[in-house]
Order: C-alpha cells, then sequence, then structure tokens
C-alpha cells in the first residue's frame, strides 16, 4: 500500500498508529505484543473509514517488528483488509522507531481525538453490585463500539424481579464504585424498568450480553443498535457472593 506519490494529495493527511489506536492488541506471558491476536477497535474503525470517505488521506504507522526483526506487514495488510479498515497507504514495517513517549508538534494522544470526534453514545444498564474484572473487560469492550459509555445503574432489581438478589452495596457506594472506572463517562440511576426505557432513545447503541440475545430482555422492539457482549470469563456477581459466604461460614464453623 505504500505510494511514492502521496504528497500530492489535496486532502488532509491522517497518520494513524496501529496497536492501541486501532488495535487492540494483548501481551504474550513474556510481555511482548501478540500480533496475531489482536483485534479491531470497532469506534476507531469508523471514524477511519468516515475520514476516508471524506476525500482524506489515511496512513498507517507502526514500529511492529522494529525490534525483534520480524516483518508483520502482510499479517497486518491482511488484518487491515479483513476488517474493512479503508486507508491510503500502509507505511513500510522498520520505519517508525520504538519508544515509550512521543513528542510532536502536531501530535495529539488517541485518547484526547476521539473525545473530538461525533459523539456516539453507549448506554449499559445493570445493578453492578461488587465490581469484578469481568465488568471491567466488559465495560471495556463497551467502550470500543462508542466514545461516550453510559451506565444505566439498577437501584435494586428485586423490586420487579423477585428471583434477583438485593445489592450489598448501597447506591451511592456503587457510584463511587463506577465514577473510577475509566471507561466509564455518565452514571444515572432507575427504580423501574420503564425509566430506563425511556432513556434509550438518547443513545446510539446499547450493549447487551450475548445470554440475552434470545429476545428476553425488555426494550426488544426499540430500533437502538445493539451490540452483543460475550461473556468469556467465569467471573460472576452471584457465584463470587456464594464464594464469600461459604468462605466466612468455613472460618465460623
Amino acid at each position: 500500500m505504500y505510494s511514492p506519490n502521496f504528497l500530492t494529495w489535496g486532502g488532509m493527511r491522517y497518520c494513524f498508529d496501529i496497536d492501541g489506536t486501532i488495535f487492540t492488541t494483548p501481551l504474550d506471558l513474556d510481555g511482548k505484543p501478540n500480533y496475531n491476536n489482536s483485534q479491531p477497535i470497532p469506534f476507531m474503525r469508523d471514524r477511519v473509514n468516515a475520514l476516508y470517505e471524506q476525500g482524506h488521506y489515511i496512513i498507517f504507522f507502526t514500529a511492529r517488528g522494529k525490534s525483534t526483526g520480524i516483518d508483520w506487514t502482510d499479517i497486518t495488510a491482511n488484518q487491515l483488509k479483513r476488517w474493512n479498515f479503508k486507508y491510503h497507504e500502509l507505511f513500510p514495517m522498520f520505519c517508525k522507531p520504538t519508544a515509550d513517549i512521543f513528542v510532536d508538534d502536531k501530535g495529539i494522544n488517541v485518547n484526547e481525538w476521539i473525545k473530538t470526534q461525533p459523539i456516539k453514545k453507549g448506554i449499559i444498564a445493570g445493578a453492578f453490585d461488587l465490581i469484578h474484572p469481568g465488568y471491567i473487560r466488559m465495560f471495556k469492550h463497551a467502550k470500543s463500539h462508542c466514545n461516550h459509555l453510559t451506565v444505566a445503574l439498577h437501584n435494586d432489581p428485586t423490586t420487579e424481579r423477585s428471583n434477583k438478589l438485593r445489592p450489598i452495596h448501597s447506591l451511592a457506594e456503587r457510584i463511587e464504585i463506577l465514577q473510577s472506572v475509566k471507561y466509564i463517562d455518565h452514571i444515572f440511576s432507575y427504580n423501574i424498568e420503564i425509566e430506563f426505557l425511556s432513556a434509550l432513545q438518547d443513545y446510539n447503541v446499547r450493549f447487551l450480553g450475548t445470554d440475552y440475545s434470545d429476545g428476553s430482555y425488555t426494550g426488544k422492539d426499540s430500533p437502538i443498535e445493539i451490540v452483543w457482549i460475550d461473556r468469556n470469563h467465569t467471573y460472576s456477581t452471584t457465584a463470587l457472593k456464594k464464594k464469600i459466604f461459604s468462605e466466612f461460614s468455613n472460618k465460623h464453623t
């Protein structure tokens, strides 16, 4: 995708890093990036493609392989193609230096740049009691699809569903905890489902676990976009409460 004639382009030139900017890339056990298991960041793909469609020149730039000497060009190009990124140029590998901090008079941190983009508001609902890593992964996944994430916090799920467990933490305590999660931009509480459903019209996308993909959720007739979140972990608030109860019981028998 390298084009030596790009200087004749008339639109603005956008140069995007790849890992940590348009892709999420996990680390191996030895702390090295696992490029084969990278995943696209949907919100960033949408924004990059929108810039492309507006006539701007899109360049991708990466230091993949700079330290190891491994050429990741073909794999990276295939990933960009598979995930439908639109661009003009994938800058030749090994040209970008590796560093912890880049200083540039025209540079902007990706998180700050995202804030300047048209707002795509996402919403996720729940009681969110006893925050565990599964919740954090869910919020992170949700935020990759929008640039403004709201948590609709159910005050007490037992009000309408007797089979649910009453939260251990108070509403104020749960709000305080959620406010410390960097992926969350806004929190509002509700008491009954109709209050939550009335708020959906103000959002672009709703996040639901795949356990509700059978349609057993309130608001299924709403035209809002749904993004399904896989529960690919073993964390559970109910299981956590049972584990705490069991541990406490064993200590006092």
